[in-house]
């Protein structure tokens, strides 16, 4: 009774989204490639792996997965079809800052030893992807490259929680996480496109602003240091206008009325917060200062540390005149907190240059965002 149950559950009852196409189908129609000969074949219901090469007299094992829409036909990792997919995306105009968080964020969670978690890539473009923006970051000491308007490849990770190992199992899920173009964001996409897509099936968010777009912040930043910031032609935007069109857009992708709520947990991130940090009135003791969350010898996070720092930004935010700014995150999102967090610890100089990489509690939101998914404690 228990075979044929994981039978049903497997080939009739489990569904699969393609991470480039977005198509969603039964696991049951992916299709087997043999590598040695490229025929392609869907496996049988009662048929378990290794699965042989259909093709007469080739004798190979079909043990590459593709896709099985046709105008896709991308190769699928093994583990998205045998684990909990976490698929994130990360929103944000141009020169907020995206693309460096992401690659830091990537890199310090597979360091950070109280976590336990594993952390390796899923295929080879993802590996290729951080590993090429990794090297202009912490070789180099030059910001990543933006991301280029149109389709963006999503990062596929393996991610593993060694806090919760039993004797026989490691809970691992494949984690996802998109980065499109800050260009494409400021434009209301086609909710067909594939960018859409992948927002709609999308189990969290991260929003990236850049703090420059607070008036009250732009008063007490250097000429110098806006420009080496922006890298761009110094265009001032108001941030309730940001936050609403930010919004606008993953409405549009979601398929939801102007007026209704996302409910979809999300992490606004003031990026860039060490420009912050030593202009603005926070308290001596604020926890936004600290480095990085409190997590025990068990991997366990201080839950009540995300509201504080949550808090304690909106509580400054209200201090410069940007109650417009909360008041318009809180008009879109059900649920959402407030995050400082800085990629680097430093500005770029005007030849985008770092000085050095000290990264400020960049793991707060896909912790919290983690959490939520019930993937840490």
């Amino acid at each position: 009774m228990n075979f044929l149950k994981s039978i049903f559950n497997k080939f009739f009852a489990k569904k699969f989204t393609c991470p480039y196409c977005m198509w969603q189908c039964n696991i049951k129609d992916v299709l087997y490639v043999c590598p040695v000969c490229g025929n392609s074949t869907k496996p049988g219901i009662f048929a378990r792996e290794p699965i042989k090469c259909s093709q007469p007299g080739c004798g190979g094992i079909a043990t590459v997965r593709r896709c099985p829409n046709p105008i896709c036909n991308e190769n699928i990792p093994a583990s998205m079809l045998e684990t909990i997919n976490l698929p994130f995306s990360i929103v944000g105009v141009a020169t907020s800052g995206k693309t460096n968080y992401i690659t830091v964020m990537l890199n310090e969670l597979g360091k950070c030893p109280g976590l336990k978690l594993s952390l390796s890539p899923a295929n080879q473009d993802t590996r290729e992807i951080q590993e090429h923006n990794r090297h202009n970051i912490y070789d180099i000491n030059t910001p990543a490259e933006g991301t280029e308007g149109g389709y963006s490849t999503p990062q596929i990770w393996n991610i593993k929680n060694l806090a919760k190992k039993t004797r026989n199992t490691v809970p691992t899920y494949t984690f996802t996480i998109f980065d499109g173009a800050g260009e494409d964001y400021e434009k209301r996409l086609d909710p067909a496109s594939t960018v859409c897509r992948y927002i709609s099936t999308s189990k969290a968010i991260l929003i990236a602003l850049d703090p420059l777009i607070l008036p009250g912040v732009r008063k007490f930043i250097s000429q110098d240091a806006l420009r080496a910031s922006r890298g761009d032609s110094g265009e001032d935007k108001d941030s309730a206008y940001v936050v609403n069109k930010l919004a606008e857009y993953i409405k549009s992708a979601w398929g939801i009325r102007t007026g209704k709520l996302l409910d979809i947990p999300a992490a606004i991130m003031l990026t860039k917060f060490d420009m912050l940090l030593n202009h603005s009135d926070f308290a001596s003791n604020a926890l936004v200062k600290n480095p990085g969350l409190a997590i025990d010898s068990t991997g366990h996070i201080n839950k009540t540390e995300f509201k504080q720092v949550d808090q304690e930004i909106r509580d400054w935010l209200y201090s410069i005149g940007e109650g417009n700014f909360i008041n318009a995150v809180a008009s879109h999102f059900k649920e959402y907190l407030f995050f400082g967090v800085s990629s680097f610890g430093c500005a770029p100089d005007l030849k985008r240059n770092l000085k050095y990489i000290k990264p400020h509690r960049v793991l707060d939101p896909v912790m919290w965002l983690f959490m939520k998914a019930g993937f840490i404690d």
